[in-house]
């Protein structure tokens, strides 16, 4: 892998996948990259820059905790578009990803070229999501319901001081409702998680953070791509409404049959959503 130094002198690593004009990924969580795989096998047509996170996969934990939160984050994004070279960006983030991702945009307006929201946080808009008990109830004859619906009913039942540890052991028993289905390679894929993911910057991402900033997002004059999938029972169907809804030049758009992972789930229709409007 390779590193780069951002604002406050923390040596992040990255890796670079595929050929053709370079995409940067921002990856949710926080967890190490690696969980992006190819994205489907769009590393045939695009360069995928993958970093980790800090505090995450290969790049180290920060000296000063506050710097989990996402307005750092998406400082770290501007470390390394400098890194690189590149006078705009094209940015794909993934759920908590893609709130770094519109953090930067809004800081950075003029930086963006094409931007894509991928499963995003309905946390980030404070609605949405909304729609998870239903897409849930959907899936009653799926050998995992039962066990799932109990991770459910214990989550809504957490202390707003639960944790993160203790939650964390919850969502796991929740995990097969995040993808499309539950086949060997997403059971491969929702493994990895348990060691990927990064307790202490999961609770660091939100601290002290407000989204004032979301003024200056919905004038973000790029193209945004905002994508689902019809089976996320983690962050649904309808915050893809919502996150569109409030950017000029935006535009929704829900994959059949997959999950929170859409990538995963559905990697042909993926890859072709995302090179498409990259096209375009």
């Amino acid at each position: 892998m390779a590193t780069f130094t951002s604002y406050d002198g923390t040596v992040l690593h990255y890796e670079s996948i595929g050929d053709g004009p370079p995409l940067v990924l921002v990856p949710g969580g926080p967890r190490a990259a690696g969980y992006l795989e190819d994205l489907g096998g769009l590393s045939a047509s695009r360069t995928l820059i993958r970093y980790d996170a800090r505090g995450t996969g290969a790049s180290p934990r920060p000296a000063d905790p506050a710097t989990y939160a996402y307005p750092s984050l998406a400082r770290d994004v501007e470390a390394l578009r400098a890194h690189l070279g590149l006078d705009r960006l094209d940015l794909l983030g993934h759920s908590a990803g893609s709130v770094v991702a519109s953090a930067y945009a809004a800081g950075h307006p003029t930086r963006i070229d094409r931007l894509i929201l991928v499963s995003p946080s309905p946390q980030l808009y404070g609605k949405g999501g909304d729609d998870v008990g239903d897409i849930l109830a959907t899936r009653t004859d799926a050998p995992w319901f039962s066990s799932v619906s109990d991770a459910a009913g214990e989550l809504l039942s957490l202390p707003p001081d639960t944790p993160p540890a203790q939650v964390f052991d919850v969502l796991d028993r929740y995990t097969p409702a995040a993808y499309g289905r539950w086949d060997a390679h997403q059971q491969a894929h929702a493994a990895t998680q348990r060691t990927e993911f990064a307790l202490d910057a999961w609770a660091g991402f939100w601290a002290g953070t407000s989204t004032g900033w979301l003024d200056d997002f919905a004038t973000v004059p790029a193209p945004v791509l905002v994508l689902t999938g019809d089976r996320d029972a983690l962050t649904g169907v309808r915050i893809g409404d919502v996150a569109a809804a409030g950017l000029p030049h935006a535009r929704h758009v829900t994959i059949p049959g997959a999950g929170h992972y859409p990538w995963v789930d559905e990697p042909a229709a993926f890859a072709a959503a995302v090179a498409g409007f990259l096209a375009a």
